[in-house]
């Protein structure tokens, strides 16, 4: 019976040996497994606009214990083909790692929301720099109304008028200086989100990196609300100036971006 009993215990024992080695060599495991991601080869320089070939990447090996949120967010070793022939948007040496969020590309058109309506804005590309601004920020437009004011002319009866006019030297009076004008206030209309900025629909980096055209950027494509047959009062005071005779380019403001841009 007692041998029975030593029997019983040995084998227990063993039993819980046994669970706690496999436990720890599982946990041995873990630290000694590595996951592989795409990295940037050293001495390889990307610029914006570079094409990736396989040629440039390399594994960086992380435990897995180790990887956290890069697993998220990177691109595995495994998967190195879809990202080759795709371009680059910002600068890569040697060991950096190619995150999936760097991997864009420009939208092919604009989207409208639900009773939104498109309309372009000639600015002036002195008043701000169009690369610093993107699709999607809000934007303000500084406009000035001009305001002709004619000369009255000296009084009725002045000493001035009773002069005779001094003639040029080929006998002809002198041309009559134009009248002064002088242009109102600027005032703000806005805010508007912004479209496009002449052909590009995307970042600067993300265009620029595709090969998109960054020209006409002096015009820029908002959303405005449709009312009715119309559009929303300050999108209409806004085209009542872009359309006047006297108007002049736009100025802009930028307003704060949220975090989700």
């Amino acid at each position: 019976m007692n041998n029975w009993i030593g029997l019983l215990i040995a084998l227990s024992l063993a039993l819980v040996a046994g669970v706690l080695n496999w436990k720890y060599l599982e946990r041995k495991t873990e630290e000694i497994e590595m996951v592989s991601f795409v990295a940037i080869k050293d001495g390889v320089r990307i610029k914006p606009g570079d094409t990736f070939l396989e040629k440039h990447f390399t594994s960086l090996d992380i435990p897995r214990k180790s990887v956290g949120s890069l697993k998220d967010s990177a691109v595995l070793y495994a998967d190195r083909l879809t990202i080759v022939s795709m371009k680059a948007v910002r600068d890569y040496v040697g060991g950096d790692v190619v995150l999936r969020q760097e991997l864009k590309t420009p939208p092919a058109e604009f989207s409208l929301g639900k009773d939104e309506l498109a309309i372009w804005i000639p600015v002036d590309g002195s008043s701000f720099v169009s690369s610093l601004v993107a699709p999607g920020d809000m934007v303000s437009f500084f406009v000035t109304s001009p305001a002709p004011v004619v000369d009255p002319g000296r009084p009725s009866g002045s000493n001035e008028d009773e002069k005779d006019p001094e003639w040029n030297l080929d006998g002809n009076l002198p041309a009559k200086p134009p009248e002064p004008v002088s242009y109102g206030e600027s005032e703000l209309i806005g805010p508007f989100r912004i479209l496009s900025l002449g052909g590009r629909l995307g970042s600067y980096e993300v265009s620029r990196a595709s090969g998109a055209s960054s020209a006409q950027e002096n015009v820029m494509g908002i959303a405005v609300r449709q009312v009715g047959n119309g559009v929303e009062p300050k999108a209409e005071k806004l085209l009542q100036r872009v359309n006047s005779a006297s108007f002049r380019q736009a100025g802009v403001l930028l307003h704060p971006r949220s975090k989700k841009n």
